[in-house]
């Protein structure tokens, strides 16, 4: 479902660029208000609506996207956490070494917890609203370690889109950039580093 949808929305938008390139702020009010629902929902990958957002609006595009996705994330959150309790044991029973390790470090520095996660660029941002609070991240640290951690990709991806040569390449080769590609290894890097880090130091402790 994401893949098609985005694949719908890459294709409007690419027929639809003069038109797009004319809106007014509270055309932009809009997409962004509309972007709240398909983020949460799991239909538009955030980086892609950076992407898109960077090419047209450049760097003017972080504060409604910041805001975009925070709001996302809050509705993703509040839809999964009913289903976590249930979902949580299925796991533990399942994988309980594993579990018990994630547990002690999302207790250990929650923050810190949702933060690496976030920033990561090879975990996806809504399957992290639902993983998040089933294993019992409340919605504080969800909320501000999960600011702090997409606020890097944003960042890259909008400047990624502002320096894209056409919409047709930006659409359909994304991440086929020498700035992308170094940006991914970059914070991938740093989220498995800050994952190590609270792995030993919850082992500590």
């Amino acid at each position: 479902m994401p893949l098609t949808f985005s694949s719908l929305l890459g294709w409007t938008i690419y027929e639809n660029e003069t038109l797009i390139q004319s809106f007014s702020t509270l055309d932009w009010l809009l997409v962004y208000s509309i972007t709240v629902l398909t983020m949460a929902l799991a239909l538009t990958p955030t980086t892609v609506i950076a992407l898109v957002s960077g090419y047209f609006l450049g760097i003017k595009a972080i504060i409604p996207l910041v805001i975009t996705y925070s709001l996302a994330s809050i509705i993703g959150y509040f839809l999964s956490r009913p289903l976590g309790s249930k979902f949580h044991k299925t796991i533990h029973e399942a994988y309980p070494k594993l579990d018990n390790l994630i547990e002690r470090m999302s207790k250990f520095s929650p923050t810190g917890f949702v933060f690496f996660s976030r920033i990561s660029p090879v975990l996806p941002f809504a399957v992290m609203n639902v993983v998040l609070p089933f294993i019992g991240i409340k919605f504080k640290p969800f909320f501000w370690g999960g600011m702090a951690g997409m606020l890097p990709r944003t960042i890259l991806a909008i400047g990624a889109g502002h320096l894209a040569v056409s919409l047709f390449t930006l659409i359909n080769q994304p991440n086929n950039t020498t700035y992308m590609q170094i940006g991914f290894v970059v914070l991938l890097t740093i989220s498995i580093f800050g994952f190590v880090l609270l792995f030993k130091k919850a082992l500590r402790n």
